[in-house]
């Protein structure tokens, strides 16, 4: 069985009906592990609807949470509102919708091309509307048992008097400095002391006053456990760190449990995606997002990334080193769930044909009986033979490729691959994979040639004349390069080198064979015959 119907398996022995929620703090650009846990709260929802039952996918943003640190993406400028909480932070882009929207607005849309869309609520709104309010009259009320509880389960010690909910100074409206001195008539008397946001240790204002319960916010763990009980949370992913013994679920599963009497969800605990061997963190400043992966790769196979392998198992991803090997992975998969390929004795064929299906964008939409797959290195190699549009691309293509059962569906496909292949040319792409076809014959791409390769090129030239269109086909043109080659007592990388040069204006490329046939029988040998005529 799949990890995500195991999950789902789980969750339908408890009850029919589920609310599955993810979320992360905004302190600046939303990256790929930060949509880790919404890709896979999406997958389990959708395995709960496909067996049976009704999940409801949530996505909430933490924006009154501090302002910890200053993103790269704004500057230094903004470490004035150190302490503040994110959610009446400006916008970096200097536009009217403010620090989150800024930030959130983007994430939200790549989520739509992949397929996923939550109700997205915010935090700020909940403590305004009311949502969080009954949480925080609870919270209040048993402070003691939650500090308690925090002392018990996580070793924390909170003073005499402690109460688990900041205020937000109206004077210099931060959060971070505050502290709830006691309960009174219409909220909490607090005073805006000092703290810590991030690793920069703030200072209040010294401004002391009330607050009332919808201008501040519950402790993370509080309002963790505040937030699976009023909004009806029965799973949620989260990364490791939350899971560690005496960590944050440990310590607000206990708390929902004994303060909020309620069942805590059933957690999916994932490991981070790494980087280069490191978490990717925006301090670190090795952060892929969701965007930048949708312009070099489909969406199907960023949804493959995530569902291959069980949550807690290693993830590793380099956007320049990995996307050749992650999508020839991907299509394998997708030719094992068409039966164009046969599964090694080491894969589970039934395990990596949901996985195909679960990495699929639209959910609901039946999948075809049949696939015409135009591979991501073939387009590598026929979206820089002609620049053109697909068509163009689909006709360099039909020279070695039986496109005759292509249908619309698989056209689509292949055109969404397109534009992830240039754009992927365009940015990551090793030097290795790129080349650029000289349309024109010019004398002076014989230059870098020594005799023995020019005296090749001419050999070349009448043989290839003779080969037909019906012979025009890769594996004989190799042959007949290599043979060429080896006859003239040339090394296989000086005399393919010499038809990379005076193709492409450089010593290497695309598998030769292929690539030729390719470029067409009549553009190659009128190239040869062009070179031969001054050589």
């Amino acid at each position: 069985m799949h990890w995500v119907d195991d999950i789902a398996t789980k969750l339908l022995a408890r009850g029919p009906s589920h609310v599955i929620a993810s979320g992360t703090s905004i302190s600046g650009e939303v990256h790929l592990g930060n949509a880790e846990d919404v890709l896979i709260a999406d997958a389990i929802g959708r395995a709960v609807r496909q067996a049976g039952g009704s999940a409801t996918l949530l996505w909430i943003a933490d924006d009154v949470d501090p302002l910890r640190r200053t993103p790269e993406q704004v500057g230094e400028a903004f470490a004035q509102h150190l302490g503040k909480p994110v959610a009446d932070l400006p916008s970096p882009g200097g536009d009217s919708g403010g620090f989150v929207p800024y930030f959130v607005r983007p994430f939200m849309e790549d989520l739509q091309h992949m397929g996923v869309s939550p109700q997205v609520r915010s935090g700020r709104q909940m403590y305004r509307d009311g949502t969080y309010e009954p949480g925080i009259v609870a919270a209040l009320q048993q402070a003691p048992k939650v500090a308690e509880i925090l002392e018990r389960i996580s070793g924390s010690h909170k003073g005499p008097g402690w109460l688990p909910f900041d205020p937000i100074c109206p004077n210099c409206g931060r959060i971070t400095p505050t502290e709830a001195l006691e309960v009174v008539a219409g909220g909490v008397r607090f005073r805006c002391s000092s703290g810590v946001a991030g690793k920069r240790r703030i200072e209040g204002c010294g401004y002391e006053g009330v607050s009332d319960l919808r201008s501040g916010k519950l402790t993370w763990r509080a309002e963790w456990a505040a937030r699976w009980w009023l909004l009806g949370v029965t799973c949620e992913p989260f990364g490791k760190e939350h899971a560690a013994a005496g960590g944050s679920y440990d310590t607000s599963k206990v708390i929902v449990q004994e303060v909020f009497g309620y069942e805590p969800p059933l957690p999916v605990t994932y490991e981070h995606i790494q980087v280069g061997g490191a978490k990717m963190s925006k301090s670190k400043g090795n952060v892929v997002t969701l965007r930048h992966l949708l312009a070099v790769l489909p969406p199907e196979v960023i949804r493959y990334f995530f569902f291959r392998v069980r949550p807690m198992r290693h993830k590793e991803f380099d956007i320049t080193n990995e996307v050749l090997h992650l999508i020839d992975e991907y299509e394998h998969c997708e030719r094992l769930y068409f039966g164009l390929d046969a599964p090694s004795p080491q894969e589970d064929i039934e395990d990596l044909r949901r996985t195909y299906v679960l990495s699929q964008v639209h959910e609901g939409v039946p999948l075809p009986t049949s696939l015409v797959q135009v591979t991501f290195r073939q387009l590598v190699t026929a979206g820089q033979v002609t620049p053109g549009p697909w068509p163009a691309v689909k006709e360099v293509l039909g020279r070695t490729l039986d496109l005759r059962n292509m249908q619309d569906r698989d056209e689509v496909r292949a055109q969404v691959k397109l534009a992830a292949v240039r754009g992927w040319l365009a940015r990551y792409a090793p030097d290795s994979m790129r080349f650029s076809l000289v349309e024109a014959f010019i004398p002076q791409l014989l230059d870098p040639l020594d005799a023995a390769q020019r005296s090749l090129l001419r050999v070349l030239a009448d043989e290839l004349t003779t080969v037909s269109e019906t012979h025009w086909k890769g594996e004989h043109l190799h042959n007949l390069v290599h043979e060429a080659t080896k006859a003239a007592g040339m090394s296989p990388a000086a005399g393919f080198g010499a038809c990379y040069q005076v193709l492409l204006a450089q010593g290497r490329g695309p598998r030769l064979g292929l690539f030729l046939q390719e470029l067409g029988r009549h553009f190659v040998v009128t190239r040869l015959q062009d070179a031969a005529a001054v050589l």
